[in-house]
């Protein structure tokens, strides 16, 4: 059913084309001419998602949703894939960009695969992304009118056989720490250190693996102007992830109460800004969807496995908007570094993976 050489070559086409975040235009050109030669109905919005519907002859399954996303982490050099011993990497000078052209290619090769064999199917809605890699702007952007199914596959995972039924919802913390500026060698007495303080709140902070549903982690620190100068003001951006909305809640606290006690020990101020990124998503062990690629993976041959995700993809807003969806694997492995692959037999079994779910059983 799936043509493998025709799904190299076509992945291979796809990651040769640039398009980090924001600079997807030219593979959604391309990607919006394959659809609509294998009679898709083809749309984009303004930000540059792409949604197609390939209609299906099987109206007693609803239509189901396939998603993935377009552009890649940033890269300074052009991908050159290369093929050995069945594996796909780059030159290993940058990304190769398997996430997630080995997603887009999955879909599109599936599509072409139905269309070839005339395989009874229900309608497909397509909705490849925008702005994955940034913060999943361009699912942000999708409204629930916009999507005609609601159940659905987001293709964007590794191993084949994961079913990634359950993932965190995240909050982004940005804070400001404002002391007092005074020369360093002649009056420090008289600053407040803005860089001692956050360190002191940093240091107090449960960071990196709080409990198997829980991370947290301060990114970025920002600060100070001259080594003569106490240090006036310090910027902090961090983040909490949790499957447990109140072990999240807990955590934001605790990042906040730290803040908050070192600034109060050294009479510093604080601005502090708590904003949602995404919702949780949990789809149970006995949904019809989860044994619907439970059945689809036992058919290929594979032993599908329920892993929870700490990351955070499409599926997030998907469920947001009331679309169910999976996250399953195509293969991707070590993925935004220049030692990044997939395997040939692992995208032509998550092609064969994906057919298997939406074929008429």
């Amino acid at each position: 059913m799936i043509n493998k050489n025709r799904l190299v070559k076509r992945f291979i086409k796809y990651v040769k084309i640039a398009s980090p975040s924001c600079k997807e235009e030219k593979i959604g050109k391309l990607l919006v001419e394959e659809f609509r030669a294998l009679g898709c109905s083809v749309s984009q919005d303004k930000l540059g998602n792409i949604f197609a519907y390939f209609r299906g002859d099987d109206k007693s399954r609803d239509s189901i949703l396939l998603n993935a996303h377009i552009d890649t982490v940033a890269h300074n050099k052009p991908i050159r894939p290369k093929i050995k011993n069945g594996i796909i990497t780059s030159s290993r000078d940058t990304i190769l960009g398997a996430d997630n052209k080995a997603g887009v290619a999955v879909i599109l090769e599936v599509l072409q695969a139905i269309r070839e064999e005339k395989l009874s199917h229900s309608d497909i809605q397509v909705i490849l992304t925008v702005q994955e890699e940034i913060g999943l702007f361009g699912s942000r952007e999708i409204k629930k009118k916009d999507i005609k199914a609601r159940s659905g596959f987001v293709l964007d995972g590794g191993e084949i056989s994961n079913i990634h039924n359950q993932g965190p919802a995240q909050f982004n913390l940005t804070a400001t720490i404002i002391g007092k500026p005074a020369h360093a060698g002649v009056h420090p007495e008289d600053g407040i250190n803005a860089i001692k303080v956050a360190s002191e709140a940093i240091a107090k902070m449960k960071l990196g693996r709080i409990d198997f549903e829980t991370t947290a982690n301060i990114g970025t620190i920002e600060g100070g102007t001259a080594t003569n100068i106490i240090p006036e003001k310090v910027f902090l951006k961090g983040e909490a992830r949790s499957r447990n909305p109140q072990k999240l809640k807990n955590q934001l606290k605790h990042m906040e109460k730290c803040l908050q006690k070192a600034c109060l020990k050294y009479k510093a101020k604080l601005k502090l800004s708590i904003t949602k990124t995404y919702n949780s998503f949990n789809i149970g062990k006995k949904d019809p969807l989860t044994k619907l690629a439970e059945r689809a993976l036992k058919r290929i041959g594979l032993t599908p496995k329920l892993v929870p995700t700490g990351g955070g993809s499409d599926a997030n807003n998907f469920s947001k908007l009331g679309v169910k969806c999976l996250i399953l694997g195509v293969g991707a492995h070590k993925i935004h570094g220049n030692d990044e692959y997939i395997k040939i037999k692992d995208l032509y079994d998550g092609a064969r993976f994906i057919l298997e779910c939406l074929k008429r059983q």
